[in-house]
């Protein structure tokens, strides 16, 4: 499987397109998990077909140098535990060229060039196709190794290199951005990437460096799937049938972490501002709030809360930059849309049910109340300070959950706190009626809802809409779960 999810692609093709084909081709799956070349052993560790976020350091603080933040899905692959050795690069060429002599230590002092004969050697002596891996494949087995065996030298990649241009560097959150699949670079010869945890350099492939060696992938017949695939180019989330008649909440734990889901009966609603929510003074409605128009929805779940650090650390094991696992009561932050969709995958798969992000229609709908709703501005009340942290009251900082009052549902921090991500591509409304509606069929570019601890009043009004690609992070931006 490879393909481009269709979007309007700006500045991703000068980083990493095209990225249908590439020298690979389609190989068939064929590989061990360990080999033995003489005297020589080298292990294999399986990369699961998944996504990323390509050219973001793995705690998301850092972009890496000549890079671009860029969501990418690969299918699955195996590679190398560590760099090819020297012993194994001598066991298999018959010399050893690196600089300082050391059988355990990575090979260095070799071209991409040399690298593409010693492959082949080494499909000879093990009967297996070997490959160097593409930059896409590198940097998510680094991430998968939390850098683990990833340190030692800089690394050869397949890929031909492209200069990312100098305008495409910039914190430009509103150029749409796609998402790429199994991505290689440009179908040139010449310069190659070589790349570190934290940077992508352009070398020539007939180059030969000390400190840059190169390790070995293989592909595993692991392809990405329906599962991972639909929530991520889908037109509609997947989702369960709630009926919430009954209205009685839902309780999960996983871990030592409890969350409470709360059920919301369907309806319709005036979607988009609506003058009469809150006596707004000297307010000018944005364009994307209108027009207001009606909305009906089926029943559905939603989060009592923000999905807190303790829980995406126990789903994760890990918090993304800007998070502090002594402080599990506040919301999690710094994680982009994607970022979203790779915690609930994981967390589907510890429940065995079918979270999701809401709708932005559920989202505005369990914002004001639901059928319970009195008309505020805001989520649960008019008056800010009671209402939410925000600009105001929070000091730019997320505060811990269920700290300002419930809405009319029991629902906490639905304006302020953090930005919640919405499943929504942005469109920009009509006044006709909808059922159910999901936004965009295609384009990068994803709904944030709810305003933040560092934002404006204005912005946390339950009506206000932000656009942003899927692709970017900030320590202002979270979710909540849906079902």
């Amino acid at each position: 499987m490879r393909r481009i999810v269709p979007a309007f692609i700006v500045v991703c093709l000068a980083f990493l397109a095209p990225a249908c084909k590439g020298p690979q081709g389609e190989p068939e799956a064929d590989f061990q998990m360990s080999y033995k070349v003489g005297d020589v052993t080298f292990d294999m560790v399986k990369a699961p077909a998944g996504n990323l976020t390509l050219g973001v350091s793995a705690d998301n603080r850092r972009k890496v140098t000549r890079g671009i933040a860029q969501p990418v899905a690969l299918d699955g692959f195996v590679f190398s535990a560590q760099p090819v050795s020297q012993a194994l690069w001598e066991e298999v060429m018959g010399n050893n060229p690196s600089h300082v002599k050391d059988p355990a230590a990575p090979v260095d002092m070799v071209s991409w060039t040399d690298i593409q004969k010693f492959l082949k050697k080494l499909g000879r002596a093990t009967g297996k196709t070997f490959f160097l891996p593409t930059e896409a494949q590198w940097e998510y087995a680094q991430k998968l190794s939390a850098d683990q065996g990833f340190t030692a030298v800089a690394e050869w990649c397949e890929d031909s290199y492209d200069e990312v241009p100098d305008d495409a560097t910039r914190s430009d959150y509103f150029i749409p951005m796609s998402l790429m699949v199994n991505p290689r670079g440009p179908e040139v010869w010449g310069t190659k990437v070589v790349r570190t945890t934290l940077e992508r350099m352009p070398v020539d492939s007939h180059t030969r460096r000390t400190h840059v060696g190169f390790r070995l992938v293989q592909p595993d017949g692991d392809p990405l799937t329906d599962e991972i695939m639909v929530p991520l180019d889908g037109a509609a989330p997947a989702r369960e049938k709630i009926d919430a008649s009954f209205g009685v909440p839902e309780y999960f734990t996983v871990g030592d972490v409890t969350f409470k889901m709360v059920m919301v009966q369907g309806g319709t609603f005036l979607m988009g501002f609506n003058p009469t929510d809150s006596p707004y003074l000297g307010f000018t409605v944005p364009d994307n709030e209108k027009n207001a128009h009606e909305v009906t929805l089926d029943d559905f779940a939603i989060g009592e809360t923000e999905v807190t650090i303790g829980l995406w650390n126990t789903v994760m094991g890990s918090v993304p930059y800007l998070n502090d696992v002594s402080e599990p009561e506040k919301p999690v932050g710094n994680v982009s849309w994607y970022d979203c969709q790779v915690f609930l995958r994981r967390l589907n798969a510890l429940t065995g049910r079918t979270f999701r992000l809401p709708t932005e229609a559920e989202w505005e709908y369990a914002a004001r109340g639901g059928k319970l709703s009195r008309h505020f501005g805001f989520s649960g009340s008019n008056d800010l300070k009671a209402a939410m942290w925000f600009l105001d009251n929070a000091d730019s900082k997320p505060r811990p959950v269920k700290t300002k009052i419930a809405n009319e549902l029991g629902i906490h921090d639905m304006s302020g706190n953090v930005w919640e991500w919405c499943y929504d591509r942005a469109a920009e409304y009509t006044s006709d009626p909808a059922v159910n509606p999901v936004g965009a069929e295609t384009g990068g570019t994803r709904i944030l809802r709810g305003g933040s601890c560092s934002s404006r009043w204005d912005a946390c009004r339950i009506s206000n809409r932000s656009y942003m690609p899927g692709k970017n992070f900030k320590g202002t931006f979270g979710l909540r779960l849906a079902l």
